[in-house]
C-alpha cells in the first residue's frame, strides 16, 4: 500500500461470491517464469485493486460493486472474491493488509466520507479501531503475525498521528521525531518494529522506524536533489524499503526507491533503463522488493528488485500501466494491471 497520504458493533463477513468473470482464471506470460492474473471484481463491478497477499496466498484490496461503490474485498488463493463488509452505517472501504492467520486491516468509510480504521477477523467480525478524540480520518495499514496493527489517526485539523493498536484494540500514539509535528505508520513486523514517516511543520517528511517500545529513529534516506523520505515496509529481518522525493511534487518529483539495511544504511533501487522514477512498497523476508518504475511521460510498470538490486519489469505482459504493492515469502506479488479496454484491475503475479 502506498504510504504517501496524497487509508463498535460488528458486521458479519460477506458471503463468497464465486469466481469472477473476464480473466480471473487467465494467466498471461510475463517473462520466462512469471505469469500475471487479472483477479476481477465483484459481480457487476468494473475496477479493483490488490494491496496485500499473505503467505497462504490470500489477497486483499478493494473492488467496485454493481452500484459503482468501492468495497473492501478478499480473494482466496483460488480466486474466490468476498465482500468483507463495513462498519454499520458505512458505505465503502478498503482492505490494506492481511496476516498469515487471515486478520485483515483497513478502513471503513461513511457516506459523509469519514474514515474509520477497522480490523476484520477470520471469523467474520468487523471491529472499529479507536482513533484520536474528534478524528474523522483514521486508517490501519499494517498488521503483524500477532495481530498488532499500525496506521494513523488524524486530529480535527487533519494533522496525522501514527498509531499502534494492540490485539485488544488498545491504541498507542507513535510519536514523531523531536521537533516534528505529524507521523503515520505503514507496517509493523513480527518483532514489533514499525516504519512510516515523521513530518515537519513545513510539509517535509522523514522516513522513521519505531522500535518495539515506540521510540522513533530517523532513517534518513533522502537522496541528492530530494528533501523528503518515507519508509513503506519492514520485513522480519529488519530490512526496510521506502521512497525519497521532493515534498509536494508527488510522482512528478520524481520518486526514487530506497532500501535500508538492518543497520539503517540506505541504498537507491534503480528504475528500469530509460525510466526516470521508481517507487517501492514491499519487501519479503528473502529481500525481494516490489513496486513500480515509470517513464518521463508517466507510464508506470510493475517491477521486482532482487536482493542485490537488479530490477525486472514484471508489468511487461500487459500493454497498459501496472503497479506492484506487495509480495509474500513465496514471491507471489499483487497490485494492479490495466486491461486492453483501459480498466484498472487487481493483479497477481506468480512464478
Amino acid at each position: 500500500m502506498r504510504t504517501q497520504l496524497s487509508p463498535t458493533a460488528a458486521r458479519g463477513l460477506g458471503v463468497a461470491l464465486g469466481t469472477v468473470a473476464l480473466t480471473a482464471a487467465t494467466a498471461f506470460p510475463a517473462g520466462a517464469r512469471t505469469a500475471v492474473t487479472d483477479l476481477g471484481t465483484l459481480p457487476g463491478g468494473t475496477t479493483s485493486l490488490a494491496y496485500a497477499v499473505n503467505d497462504a496466498g490470500t489477497v486483499v484490496g478493494s473492488a467496485t460493486n454493481a452500484d459503482g461503490v468501492s468495497r473492501p474485498v478478499r480473494w482466496s488463493a483460488d480466486g474466490l472474491i468476498s465482500d468483507l463488509g463495513t462498519l454499520p452505517g458505512d458505505v465503502s472501504g478498503t482492505a490494506y493488509n492481511i496476516n498469515r492467520a487471515g486478520v485483515v486491516v483497513g478502513r471503513s468509510v461513511g457516506a459523509d466520507k469519514a474514515e474509520h480504521a477497522v480490523r476484520w477477523t477470520p471469523d467474520g467480525r468487523t471491529a472499529q479501531l479507536a482513533g484520536l478524540p474528534g478524528s474523522t480520518r483514521s486508517r490501519a495499514y499494517g498488521v503483524n503475525a500477532r495481530g498488532i496493527a499500525v496506521g494513523f489517526s488524524a486530529t480535527p485539523e487533519l494533522v496525522y498521528k501514527a498509531q499502534r493498536w494492540d490485539v485488544d484494540g488498545k491504541a498507542t500514539h507513535l510519536p514523531p521525531l523531536p521537533g516534528d509535528v505529524s507521523s503515520a505508520a505503514a507496517k509493523i513486523n513480527d518483532s514489533g518494529a514499525a516504519v512510516g514517516f515523521s513530518g515537519t511543520s513545513d510539509g517535509k517528511q522523514h522516513a522513521v522506524r519505531w522500535n518495539a517500545d515506540g521510540t522513533p529513529v530517523s532513517l534518513g534516506g533522502v537522496l541528492p536533489g530530494d528533501d523528503s523520505s518515507q519508509a513503506s515496509w519492514i520485513n522480519n529481518r529488519g530490512v526496510m524499503v521506502g521512497n525519497s522525493y521532493r515534498a509536494g511534487k508527488g510522482y512528478d518529483g520524481p520518486f526514487h526507491a530506497v532500501k535500508w539495511s538492518r543497520s539503517g544504511t540506505a541504498v537507491p533501487l534503480s528504475p528500469l533503463p530509460g525510466d526516470t522514477g521508481s517507487a517501492v512498497y514491499g519487501i519479503n523476508d528473502a529481500g525481494v522488493a516490489v513496486g513500480f518504475s515509470y517513464t518521463p511521460g508517466g507510464v508506470f510498470h510493475a517491477v521486482r528488485w532482487s536482493p542485490g538490486g537488479q530490477v525486472t519489469d514484471i508489468g511487461a505482459a500487459v500493454a497498459g500501466p501496472s503497479e506492484a504493492y506487495l509480495l509474500n515469502n513465496e514471491g507471489v506479488t499483487v497490485g494492479y494491471l490495466t486491461t486492453d479496454q483501459g480498466v484498472v484491475r487487481a493483479a497477481r503475479w506468480s512464478g
